[in-house]
């Protein structure tokens, strides 16, 4: 929703202020003109990388396939046919509901890894999951899209979920990373969830990524992802600047006219409308709480910077019903309000599964709360 200002604003810097920018990912979106309107000049671009099409010939790691329409038991026996293995679906619903099927069968050598859980706790279950990969022990892994930034897993076989191809190739990242395989033998499944339908922005990105499939043997080469990110801007057309940013800042002959207040109002480059919750298992974030509930002089900022990764992201309906049955306490509440929201029944988190908010009816009910 902001691509086009925030396009802008590298393009002034560049063109104006002698800024060098650098732009590094996976997948290069196509953004110079006229391919990407208001684009960066061809000529103002150039490659850091040598011969690109030769690099993505020559580090090939994986064979992507478009497989088509699985459910949660087809996709579960196919993740069994081989002893490491990592999903990728797009919800933690359907993460859950995986993982759920998995412990059903008894099957232990399964691991769900969701936002659901804290930064931290996160980090240690990457840690035993590596473990797993390097002792060439049986590792599974049921996640959602966290796990295609900043991870560093290598598995002989993965499964996504439809999405955008961006993501498509982030998940390939998690297959064949090391290149002890044959990209032959080394396969990306792409599948479409017949039981789970993806929210309505990625299945609109999975609509774009399965048209340019249709016209692209190799799912992941440098054409194809370019021509993905041509058919999701003419898509979205003037939805690349929802906020009308751009037509904020007019010079012309009449003057000026920047309308800095409204545009800082308006403008946010993450959206979101999830609130915290504060999972305080660990000693060290006891301590922090319990330190900040003791000084009346504590830093708001420090202390929330110190808990960043305790804290699990739910709506503020999921917040609003914990509190309600008494889950959910706000520390300080005098001096900061709803800024500080602590989880305090601790059987609402499972170290599997994560933040359990939608048991907060049951056991307010047992607890005798409601």
């Amino acid at each position: 929703p902001v691509l086009q200002p925030c396009v802008a604003m590298l393009d002034e810097l560049a063109r104006n202020y002698g800024v060098t920018i650098v732009l590094c990912t996976a997948t290069q979106p196509a953004l110079a003109a006229p391919a990407f309107k208001g684009g960066f000049a061809a000529e103002s671009l150039r490659e850091l990388a040598p011969d690109p099409a030769r690099l993505h010939r020559e580090l090939k790691r994986v064979t992507a396939r478009h497989f088509g329409e699985m459910t949660n038991a087809a996709l579960m026996q196919a993740m069994q046919h081989t002893s490491q293995a990592l999903v990728i679906v797009n919800s933690r619903a359907h993460a859950l509901e995986l993982y759920r099927m998995a412990q059903a069968a008894n099957l232990d050598d399964f691991i769900h890894l969701t936002t659901r859980m804290y930064a931290r706790h996160r980090r240690q279950i990457l840690e035993t999951v590596r473990a797993r990969l390097n002792d060439e022990q049986p590792c599974r892994l049921i996640a959602t899209s966290l796990v295609e930034a900043g991870v560093d897993l290598d598995f002989p076989a993965v499964w996504r979920a439809e999405a955008g191809l961006d993501q498509i190739a982030q998940a390939a990242g998690r297959c064949n990373r090391e290149g002890k395989r044959k990209p032959a033998d080394s396969f990306v499944t792409v599948f479409k969830a017949a039981e789970n339908p993806s929210p309505t922005e990625i299945r609109q990105l999975a609509g774009d990524m399965t048209r340019i499939a249709a016209r692209h043997a190799d799912l992941l080469s440098l054409e194809a992802i370019r021509a993905y990110f041509g058919e999701v801007y003419w898509r979205k057309g003037d939805r690349l600047d929802s906020h009308k940013v751009s037509d904020k800042f007019k010079l012309d002959w009449t003057g000026t006219n920047f309308a800095y207040r409204t545009v800082a109002e308006n403008f946010r480059l993450i959206e979101s409308a999830m609130v915290p919750v504060i999972i305080a298992r660990d000693a060290p974030a006891r301590s922090i709480i319990e330190q900040f509930e003791r000084n009346p002089n504590a830093s708001a900022g420090a202390t929330a910077r110190a808990l960043q990764t305790y804290v699990v992201q739910v709506s503020p309906r999921a917040r609003a019903l914990l509190v309600a049955n008494g889950h959910v306490r706000f520390v300080a509440p005098d001096r900061f309000g709803d800024q500080f929201a602590l989880l305090e029944t601790e059987s609402l988190y499972q170290s599997s599964v994560g933040l359990m908010w939608e048991n907060a009816d049951y056991i307010g009910v047992e607890n005798g709360i409601i």
